[in-house]
């Protein structure tokens, strides 16, 4: 808000004379969305990454790799498929995404779940309604097979 933490401290600092708008912003249900969907990430992520051998990275170490190395070239190759199990989950949920959208963007920032809701309560356009409903459950759908099936087929002999 116009005296929350972020203005008082630049208005402090002397950064800025006046507060910026951060609520009702595209950037503002960007930086929710990420704090809601970013723990869903990290965790798939981290169960992924405590399930890879130790042994292999000890491996890439004996062989002369440092850190950055061993990152890069083993541990996030063989990370892959969590993360993008991670990024299918976080797509799904962000698809979906009611709340963070018409708290943070306000009532003239849409997105598909606050659409939906619009159609079918305010204005009872159900056929408009409907057929965002179905746009959105087909393309979440759709997506989700589609990156399913190419992780599958990146991975099978893995």
């Amino acid at each position: 808000g116009n005296r929350g933490f972020v203005n008082v401290a630049l208005q402090t600092l002397g950064l800025t004379n006046e507060p910026i708008q951060i609520m009702y912003t595209e950037f503002a249900v960007i930086v929710g969305i990420l704090a809601v969907n970013l723990p869903y990430v990290v965790l798939t992520l981290q169960s992924v990454i405590e399930g890879i051998d130790r042994a292999v990275e000890e491996a890439a170490f004996s062989l002369g790799a440092g850190p950055v190395t061993m990152a890069w070239r083993v541990l996030l190759p063989l990370a892959l498929p969590g993360f993008a199990a991670g990024a299918i989950f976080c797509f799904i949920l962000t698809m979906n995404a009611y709340a963070t959208p018409v708290l943070l963007g306000g009532p003239q920032f849409m997105m598909m779940g606050p659409l939906v809701y619009v159609q079918f309560a305010a204005k009872s356009n159900w056929p408009f309604g409907a057929a965002v409903s179905f746009i959105l459950m087909a393309a979440t759908l759709i997506l989700t097979a589609a990156a399913n099936l190419i992780v599958q087929r990146r991975y099978r002999n893995t």
